[in-house]
């Protein structure tokens, strides 16, 4: 569950970043009340589907695999959490509301807490009502305040990082604004986030060990076997831990922490009981085994390889993303989800889906992968400390039952219960078994360092072919087209055109659609400029014509003396030989006052003088 809220918690921050609001539609009034309505179906909802869930499990035909179902209906109440949360958030307008409160638009971290209170929120109204579905399945007498305790704690640790990530980058931001550029870069990002998972790896252990309340455990019979089985298997930690989830109530173990002083062993004491000697040993093997084939440290690894693999990949995600951009400009519904009218921003959740979607294939098949395997290698050193399969088999078949049989139930990261207990009995009788699962994990370690090391490659390969660019002046092209087809007579709609043609490299066809914007509109400035640029820069000579280019500059200056004007005047005078006036149009240039594009200008104004030093007085 742990890693569901992982992934969940990831695609609310995703989306609620993504999300950009168009205009509003609704007042705040409404949008906080629509926002209430959907909390309170939600309610309704996950409680209606709970009881009817329960009522077929007791009823004359009861579902042919109970705890399947349970854990299929408790991910659907999960997933309708989501759901209702991005309603409240486009559909009710939330965010375009919450913006408008003091420091949220300027502070990440203010924004992200309204993000994790609404869905911690709405996760509450879904705990309250999967109470009695986890009281019904895992036959535990857990009470519904204790039960809805464990759960917040259960997801504080996964909302810590983000918070921790986000805080300090604020603070920096805003006391250091210098920096907000860099950490705002790829690379930039990608050493901030490296550094920050190579600390919280070290020193995460002991906040959660505060957040999940765990105790030492106490002196005696499991104590004492944990203690000869890590002596044994040679694993240091930093301290055996009583494990009070769900009031100590579930059945499981874990082992958290990269360096042996920060290193915990966690047991709950309800497994410590349902288990005896050997059983108990079988799973402090199992926890052992993770950490002498360093499968805490290939996570890390594998949470690194997706930063990378990200930054990477930011080229190829922006031309699949200019891709879409320039599939929807080829129909009119497309280019109005691509306004601000009627749709309220939904585009901009396009924009996140690459992402997601990354993230979810990676933990889904890639990591889920390696946890699956890293779990069985961990069974197999069980086994091997063990000497015999019976122990850990016993431990898993009675956890199995004291849940809810739960057996032949799997997870993306875990094998069902059945699936382990077959591979252990497996390799007891066939030993060889075991070094194929460790070369079965070194061949695909090999593959995905490759495959990594090939997607990097690509990535930064793409990056110098500009594909990106070329997609999105083709898609500029095209939303344009539609709408000269739409309104024929717009001079300022040719003239736009006619520049993103030439820019794309069809100089003859935006040289067309300008000559047609100066014809409708003989006064206006831009199009005469636009018209005057081309005419003297033509990349195909044949197409240049210098002098009427040079009158037409003449003409914008005229009406509209602005910076990019007058350099037009000034490339216009260059091309036409006279480079002491087009000196002198770069100097009124920067005298405009240009806003941006200072270094070009000043450039422009370096090499038009040069040019003048170099004129010989017979061409005066």
């Amino acid at each position: 569950m742990l890693f569901a809220q992982i992934i969940a918690f990831i695609m609310v921050m995703v989306v609620f970043e993504a999300y950009q609001p168009g205009p509003a539609e609704l007042s705040p009034t409404e949008s906080y009340l629509g926002s209430l309505g959907l909390l309170a179906m939600l309610w309704v909802g996950a409680r209606l589907r709970v009881s009817l869930f329960l009522s077929r499990l007791n009823g004359p035909s009861p579902q042919a695999d109970p705890a399947r179902a349970a854990r299929r209906l408790t991910m659907q109440l999960h997933l309708a959490a989501l759901i209702c949360l991005f309603a409240m958030i486009t559909l009710m307008e939330l965010k375009l509301n919450l913006l408008t409160w003091p420091g949220v638009a300027t502070w990440e971290t203010l924004r992200g807490l309204l993000a994790v209170g609404l869905y911690v929120l709405l996760l509450r109204v879904v705990w309250s009502a999967s109470h009695r579905l986890e009281r019904e399945m895992s036959l535990s007498e857990v009470g519904r305040r204790e039960f809805m305790r464990a759960q917040l704690r259960m997801v504080a640790p996964v909302v810590f990082p983000w918070f921790a990530v986000s805080l300090i980058r604020d603070l920096v931001v805003h006391a250091w604004p210098q920096a907000a550029a860099w950490l705002d870069s790829g690379l930039g990002s990608l050493l901030y986030l490296a550094v920050f998972l190579a600390l919280l790896a070290l020193f995460f252990p002991p906040l959660v060990r505060a957040w999940w309340g765990c105790v030492p455990l106490e002196p005696g019979r499991e104590r004492q076997v944990a203690e000869t089985v890590l002596e044994h298997t040679k694993v240091r930690v930093g301290g055996i831990l009583s494990w009070p989830l769900m009031g100590g109530r579930m059945l499981t173990a874990g082992i958290l922490g990269l360096v042996p002083g920060l290193r915990y062993l966690l047991i709950t004491p309800a497994l410590a009981r349902a288990l005896d000697n050997q059983e108990l040993a079988g799973v402090v093997a199992h926890e052992a085994g993770h950490v002498r084939y360093r499968h805490l440290w290939y996570y890390l690894g594998f949470f690194l390889g997706f930063f990378i693999a990200v930054y990477a990949l930011t080229e190829p995600m922006a031309i699949v993303l200019s891709g879409l951009v320039y599939w929807l400009a080829g129909s009119r519904w497309g280019l109005q989800l691509m306004s601000d009218q009627g749709f309220s921003g939904m585009f901009s959740l396009l924009l996140a889906l690459p992402l997601l979607v990354m993230l979810l294939v990676y933990l889904r098949f890639v990591m889920g992968f390696f946890m699956r395997h890293f779990e069985r290698q961990a069974d197999f050193f069980a086994l091997s400390v063990m000497g015999e399969a019976k122990p850990l088999v016993g431990a898993l078949e009675r956890i199995g039952q004291l849940s809810g049989d739960i057996r032949r139930v799997p997870s993306w990261h875990h094998f069902s219960i059945a699936q382990r207990v077959t591979a252990l009995e497996s390799a007891q009788a066939n030993p060889g078994l075991i070094a194929g699962q460790a070369r079965l994990l070194k061949k695909s370690l090999k593959v995905y360092l490759l495959a990594l090391a090939l997607v990097v490659a690509a990535g930064f390969g793409l990056q110098g072919l500009e594909l990106d660019t070329s997609i999105r002046r083709a898609t500029l092209v095209r939303m344009l087209s539609e709408e000269v087809k739409a309104r024929p007579n717009s001079a300022r709609l040719r003239m736009s055109l006619g520049i993103v043609m030439f820019e794309q490299g069809r100089e003859k066809d935006g040289i067309g659609q300008l000559k047609l914007a100066v014809h409708m509109a003989p006064s206006d400035p831009e199009a005469l400029n636009g018209l005057a640029w081309v005419l003297v820069t033509a990349k195909d000579k044949s197409l240049r014509e210098p002098r009427l280019g040079l009158a037409l500059a003449q003409r914008a200056v005229s009406l509209a003396p602005k910076p990019h004007i007058w350099d037009t005047l000034a490339e216009a005078y260059f091309v036409n030989h006279k480079p002491r006036r087009a000196l002198a149009a770069a100097r009124a240039a920067l005298a405009a006052g240009p806003k941006d594009k200072l270094d070009y200008y000043h450039e422009q104004l370096e090499r038009f003088g040069e040019a003048a030093q170099a004129e010989r007085p017979a061409d005066k």
